[in-house]
């Protein structure tokens, strides 16, 4: 399986009031959510400072809730922690303490687990001469063994090199 870098995507910060953590599992129920009348203002703006920490949910909140539903490989124990970082024996010999149990998304590789609030932006295609690209070409590849694809002169009959009929009395022939 190839990993992409984080380095390849952009992320940036998720001002919205629910985590992105689609990729981690799913909620059976959707959490509730201000009541936004403006939709030029944040969601947080115009509401008292205890509804605003209601409605705001961290990671771990938002992980933790009793409506969701985790899809991944999360560890519980140490156990499934050491057995899920990226460590071998075989070729990384006396390493320290730490650097035994770091996981991919602390070495910089895209996993199912987010570290950040952030959401995922797509890159931008370059389009350079600002036209999309179109691809035409032939629909089928005729065979260079046709007869009419050869180089023939004139007085060439057309039809398929081997046995044929003759015209006048319909013997077999090989020309």
């Amino acid at each position: 399986m190839k990993q992409c870098s984080v380095s390849d995507i952009k992320r940036e910060r998720n001002e919205n009031h629910i985590p992105n953590i689609g990729g981690e599992g799913c909620y059976l129920k959707q959490l509730p959510a201000p009541a936004c009348t403006d939709p030029c203002l944040l969601w947080s703006d115009g509401i008292s400072p205890n509804a605003r920490v209601f409605y705001h949910q961290t990671l771990s909140s938002a992980r933790r809730a009793a409506n969701f539903i985790t899809l991944g490989p999360i560890p519980r124990d140490s156990l499934d922690i050491n057995l899920a970082s990226q460590y071998n024996h075989s070729d990384e010999l006396f390493k320290g303490k730490n650097e035994i149990v770091l996981q991919e998304e602390t070495l910089g590789f895209t996993t199912f687990r987010r570290l950040r609030n952030t959401r995922d932006l797509s890159p931008e295609k370059i389009i350079p001469l600002k036209h999309p690209l179109h691809i035409g070409g032939l629909k089928e590849k005729p065979s260079p063994n046709s007869v009419k694809l050869m180089n023939i002169g004139p007085h060439t009959p057309l039809t398929n090199p081997g046995y044929s009929r003759q015209t006048g009395d319909g013997n077999f022939f090989n020309y």
